[in-house]
C-alpha cells in the first residue's frame, strides 16, 4: 500500500511537471504572439499616421493655394486700379503744367 501511494504521488509530481511545461510553453507562446501583434498594431498605427499627415499637409497646401490665388487676383485688380488712377491724375498733371506753362489765356 505504501508502494502506492508513493506511485500516486511521483504520477502526481510528474503530472504537475507536465502541467508546468505545458504552461510555461504556453506563456511563452502567448508573450510572442502578443510581441508580434503589438509590432503589428505599431506598424499599422505609425502608416496610419504618416498617412494622415500627409493627407493634412495636402489638404493645407490645396487650402493655402486657393488662398494664395485669392491674394493675386485681389493684387491685380489693386494694380489695375493703381495704373488707372495715374494715368488719369498723369494726363491731369499734364494739363495743369501746360496751362501754368502757357497761361490760362493760351499765350506763353
Amino acid at each position: 500500500m505504501a508502494f502506492e501511494v508513493i506511485k500516486s504521488i511521483v504520477d502526481a509530481e510528474k503530472e504537475a511537471e507536465n502541467i508546468r511545461s505545458t504552461a510555461l510553453q504556453n506563456a511563452d507562446s502567448i508573450r510572442k504572439d502578443a510581441v508580434a501583434k503589438a509590432g503589428e498594431i505599431m506598424g499599422d498605427t505609425v502608416k496610419e499616421a504618416r498617412l494622415a499627415g500627409q493627407q493634412a499637409v495636402e489638404k493645407a497646401v490645396a487650402d493655402i493655394q486657393s488662398q494664395v490665388a485669392d491674394i493675386i487676383s485681389e493684387a491685380e485688380k489693386k494694380c489695375a486700379e493703381l495704373i488707372s488712377t495715374s494715368e488719369l491724375r498723369k494726363e491731369e498733371a499734364v494739363k495743369a503744367v501746360i496751362g501754368k506753362v502757357v497761361g490760362a489765356d493760351g499765350d506763353s
